[in-house]
């Protein structure tokens, strides 16, 4: 019989801090179980967000306990659901002691055997690509992804690079694969595997138009577009998805499963299976509920990276201080790789950065005025003053949107932490003429509309046009977010210093060299271009607190120009593949500097290598 675990049945508020906002939600309770969790907040149907409370909910009643699992892909959601549930059955005066005992056991996991020609693991670009791919050259494939619904850094990706696509050939805008080549070898300073990254500049123009073939809309804009403005004049790379990365994944999946894919959402790989001699013969996949051994004439990993693996960055990469942006990507594949005997290429792994805000600093900044502490990331696209957290400055800041080389720069400063410094008058002057009055980012596309869909929201010239004229005053803003650790306001250099937690002489000497160079037109120290620096002269004076966030990992495994693994020896280890972020040999530990680079070789080295892994498989090779 169950136990009583409260005296005062009926429905209860909570709320929890998810990965940006709060996550409000009602608990009901009888007086012997809980009954249902349903959300207060609107998700659109089928999201990540609305797929994760779902799960959560259910996971929750079904096993009357708040202590489950984080659904793989929606931890910081997940756990936020899980302390809103916990303050209200708090407020329901819930005996947790007695929930735990009604609890029960969860039953044992069923097991399933199933047979495939190629099994492919993750299913970002890199697997999606190579599902699909193997499919189309007549495999039996299975696609296995831990996640419940599609994400990963593809779905968040504004597109993929290419040098001579369908779309760049009709318009006269074919790049140079020497001019793309060289940018690798500049960008590694030889720390690739030449062989490979050839042969990706090669295949990249057909993957574009193979992607927009099956679902996944992209198209060809021009360098800089993004916000990016030392990429403005570049060869225009970038083939921006159209419609979002999170679309095109799931397009590009229902492609898969339209023509016979099997696809298994919810299901982890866990271990690769060999034979006595060493053969790749198939994978163990394991979900909530059911365990599968999968038998399978070839397998692709493709699983991300570890950037959401906390031991394994610290082991790898040193004290990185903030966790990959996508939490999911754990090293799995990497270790399924390596434990079959793929040799190691740490060396060879990246951690692409990236400024942003730390996610207590967003929690404490959504607490005080919600959603609108967002336009505070506008304040970091100027070359105002950039110190580090000893109050120095420390790199040319009229490369600062430059993102991928400023993010390299910040994640080498103590505690991978700046301070953009800006005064009153830059403030002034945005009240009064919007941000444009600071610098034009986008006038150059005044009546030539570009557009594409990164991070799954629009980017538009036409729109970024008409916010940078927008009177905005950051002020009051600011002064709200002031008593949060991300906003330092103060009359005084020296005051300011002070509030900030730096060395008062450093931002000192920091201010006026900075100024000093404005003024005489040379920056002696970092060779910036003093036409675009900001003067810090007129108080009261503003720092705005931001950190490297490590969007991922690239490499860890040692692949071929066909995305065989390879072991230390040189050899293949038998029917296994490595694609994407898990796969090494493209870069050093730079970020290559043009558009698309990553993306492009995760939908590129997943192509190639479903298509490898489809016609050997039918040989029986």
């Amino acid at each position: 019989m169950a136990k009583k675990i409260t005296t005062n049945p009926g429905k209860f508020t909570g709320s929890g801090q998810g990965k940006e906002s709060r996550i409000n939600l009602e608990v009901e309770v009888d007086t012997d179980k809980i009954v249902n969790v349903k959300p207060l907040d609107k998700y659109a149907p089928d999201s990540l967000a609305d797929n994760a409370f779902k799960k959560m909910a259910q996971k929750i009643v079904d096993q009357q306990s708040v202590d489950v699992d984080v659904v793989s892909g929606a931890s910081e959601t997940s756990r936020g659901i899980i302390e809103g549930v916990k303050e209200a059955l708090n407020k329901a005066g819930v005996d947790f002691n007695a929930l735990k005992e009604n609890g029960g056991q969860t039953a044992g996991k069923k097991e399933e055997t199933i047979n495939v020609d190629v099994a492919v693991v993750g299913a970002g670009g890199a697997g999606v690509a190579a599902a699909l791919a193997a499919r189309q050259h007549g495999a039996e494939v299975a696609l296995f992804e831990k996640t419940i619904s599609p994400l990963g850094a593809s779905t968040f990706a504004g597109g993929m690079f290419a040098g001579d696509s369908q779309q760049q050939k009709d318009q006269d805008a074919v790049v140079s694969k020497k001019w793309l080549y060289d940018e690798y070898m500049d960008a590694s300073q030889g720390y690739m595997n030449s062989i490979l990254v050839r042969r990706i500049i090669d295949e990249s123009g057909k993957t574009v138009d193979w992607l927009n073939e099956n679902g996944a809309i992209m198209k060809l804009v021009d360098a800089g577009t993004g916000g990016s403005y030392d990429h403005i004049g570049m060869p225009a790379t970038l083939h921006g998805y159209q419609e979002g990365g999170t679309k095109a994944v799931t397009k590009l999946i229902e492609k898969f499963k339209s023509i016979g894919g099997k696809m298994y959402f919810g299901f982890a790989g866990k271990k690769l299976l060999q034979d006595d001699a060493g053969k790749v013969t198939g994978l163990i996949a394991e979900g909530d509920d059911k365990s599968l051994h999968v038998n399978a004439k070839k397998v692709v990993i493709a699983t991300g990276g570890f950037g959401g693996n906390p031991e394994m960055r610290k082991k790898y990469l040193g004290d990185v201080n903030t966790q990959g942006q996508v939490l999911q990507n754990t090293g799995d594949g990497l270790n399924m790789a390596w434990d079959a005997g793929t040799a190691h290429h740490i060396n060879g792994s990246t951690h692409y950065f990236w400024q942003t805000f730390s996610n207590k600093d967003v929690g404490d900044m959504a607490k005080l005025v919600g959603p609108n502490w967002m336009p505070v990331n506008a304040l970091s696209n100027f070359p105002n003053l950039r110190v580090n957290n000893r109050g120095q400055r420390y790199a040319s800041e009229t490369h600062a949107l430059d993102f991928a080389v400023h993010g390299a720069e910040l994640s080498e400063q103590p505690q991978q932490t700046e301070f953009v410094i800006l005064d009153q008058a830059m403030l002034d002057k945005i009240k009064e003429g919007g941000t444009v009055a600071i610098e034009d980012h986008y006038g150059k596309w005044k009546n030539h509309r570009e557009f594409y869909m990164e991070f799954n929201f629009p980017t538009d010239t036409a729109e970024n046009i008409k916010h940078e004229h927008e009177k905005t005053d950051f002020t009051a803003l600011l002064n709200k977010l002031a008593s949060t650790n991300v906003v330092f306001i103060a009359d005084t250099i020296a005051e300011l210093a002070e509030k900030m937690g730096v060395d008062k002489s450093n931002l000192q000497k920091s201010v006026e060299q900075y100024n000093d160079a404005k003024k005489k037109g040379e920056d002696d120290l970092f060779f910036s271009d003093t036409k675009r620096m900001i003067p810090v002269e007129q108080g009261p004076f503003y720092a705005v607190k931001f950190i490297a966030r490590n969007l991922g990992t690239l490499g860890g495994a040692t692949i071929d120009e066909k995305m065989h693994a390879l072991a230390p020896n040189g050899e293949p280890v038998p029917n296994l593949y490595v694609a994407g972020a898990d796969a090494s040999g493209m870069y050093g530990k730079a970020y290559v500097d043009f558009e698309g680079g990553t993306l492009g070789f995760a939908y590129i080295s997943g192509r190639l290598a479903g298509i490898d892994a489809a016609e050997t498989a039918k040989a029986g090779k």
